[in-house]
């Protein structure tokens, strides 16, 4: 439909500018339609029901811009002009008024100098009813074509294109729908990448040859973020294996340190940073080896028991106690013992760290393959059991760590499919829970 109705600006204006000479399309064509609604317009009944010409402001307008502009205006059936018409203008087609209703005829008079001047005749449905009207020789202005475009758009027009411009829209939906079918499919898979799915590329194949290098450039993209996130985990990997050795002679030297307060505090802060370091390390390994494929079968409970025997000497030096409880039958799961090892223990020490002196830190496996670490400590508030998962989170500058233990935790159980969430213990506490997925038999 816009194709349609812009077809006046688009095609006849460019037509009649370069062929201007042709007789229909000349650019005075385009006067006529507002000639003739400036001379109904002027169209005056007297008292006595006789009809006549009025030179109103309009038409006087017209005229001053328009020198040899002509018009006559006459019944259709008796063929009488209406006063203050052309007698001129209206003599060159005696031999059709009253005797032919003339729906529309446009015309150039042979004795006109102006090889481009136009005019029109024709019956036109005024307010007063049926009347002839002839118009001649406007001037072409720039602005005609904005009266002609708006005269374009009417009703009839409207009605008469609609259904084919529904036709054709329609047509053209199935049409472009069905081209850009790969496109959709490639967009619907584009919404679930994310860093652990950064190995997929867009189909290229059965796109349209105008898509195709939107798509290549996207696959392009991809590979580029792809070599970047390689780099990124290369040196991440790389930083902590280095600082192995220097944390291993810490550690080392501090427990070479007299017994007392201090060392006790220094080695925390060492155990800290060391298990930060293991949990670094076993995410690169996982995102190094993993490659999409799932994590290998593991009984959990025994894993759990193996990681809570390393930290029972821990927990009796600092007056802690840890107690287990798991099922008769074992629990199968899907993960990496080395990345259960890494979060178990870092919410052990995490647990064993709020637990008043004296108290015992809860480690529960249940049969559906969830693991509790349960601690009476202070608890955590509410609006804090999301954030407390974000990297460099921490309650206050008093809060000691670094922020980073539950990122890297919660990190590495999505890296296995799992989840690691905050609860409140009854009674005060907070107990955090692994989801593991399970093994199918």
């Amino acid at each position: 439909m816009l194709a349609y109705f812009s077809t006046p600006l688009t095609v006849q204006i460019p037509l009649a500018f370069f062929w201007g000479r042709d007789h229909r399309q000349a650019l005075e064509v385009w006067t006529t339609k507002r000639a003739r609604d400036v001379v109904v317009d002027a169209l005056r009944r007297d008292a006595d029901g006789s009809l006549r010409l009025e030179l109103t402001e309009r038409l006087r307008a017209h005229q001053e811009r328009n020198p040899n502009f002509r018009f006559a205006v006459f019944e259709p059936q008796t063929g009488a002009l209406l006063p203050g018409s052309s007698e001129a203008l209206a003599a060159h087609f005696k031999p059709l008024i009253g005797d032919v209703e003339v729906y529309g005829s446009l015309f150039h008079l042979t004795d006109d100098k102006n090889p481009n001047a136009r005019g029109y005749v024709r019956t036109t449905l005024t307010r007063y009813g049926k009347l002839g009207t002839i118009v001649y020789g406007s001037d072409f202005h720039w602005d005609d074509i904005f009266y002609q475009l708006h005269a374009y758009i009417v009703t009839e027009n409207i009605l008469a294109f609609l259904p084919f411009c529904a036709l054709v829209s329609l047509i053209w939906f199935f049409v472009i729908r069905g081209s850009l079918a790969p496109l959709h499919a490639a967009a619907s898979n584009v919404r679930q990448i994310n860093i652990d799915t950064l190995n997929w590329q867009a189909p290229s194949s059965e796109l349209p040859s105008e898509i195709l290098p939107f798509v290549e450039e996207v696959n392009a993209a991809f590979q580029r973020v792809r070599d970047g996130v390689a780099r990124q985990r290369r040196f991440t990997a790389n930083s902590a294996h280095e600082l192995r050795t220097p944390i291993a002679i810490l550690c080392a030297r501090v427990d070479k340190m007299a017994d007392d307060a201090l060392k006790i505090e220094l080695q925390r802060d060492a155990t800290r940073i060391k298990t930060i370091l293991e949990q670094l390390l076993v995410l690169a390994q996982i995102e190094e080896r993993s490659e999409g494929k799932p994590p290998p079968a593991l009984e959990l409970g025994g894993a759990l028991l193996a990681i809570i025997a390393d930290l029972m000497p821990i927990a009796y030096a600092n007056n802690r106690q840890i107690e287990f409880d798991a099922p008769d039958v074992g629990v199968s799961v899907r993960a990496y013992r080395w990345a259960v090892e890494s979060v178990v223990t870092n919410l052990i020490e995490n647990a064993m760290r709020v637990e008043p002196p004296g108290g015992f830190v809860s480690v529960r496996l249940t049969g559906d393959a969830i693991v509790d670490v349960i601690d009476h400590g202070p608890g955590i508030a509410l609006e804090d059991r999301d954030m407390i998962f974000e990297p460099f989170w921490r309650k206050s500058d008093s809060t000691p760590g670094t922020g980073l233990g539950l990122a890297i935790a919660k990190e590495l159980m999505e890296k296995q499919g799992g989840r690691l969430w905050a609860e409140e213990t009854p009674g005060g506490g907070a107990t955090f829970k692994l989801a593991f997925s399970r093994e199918e038999n």
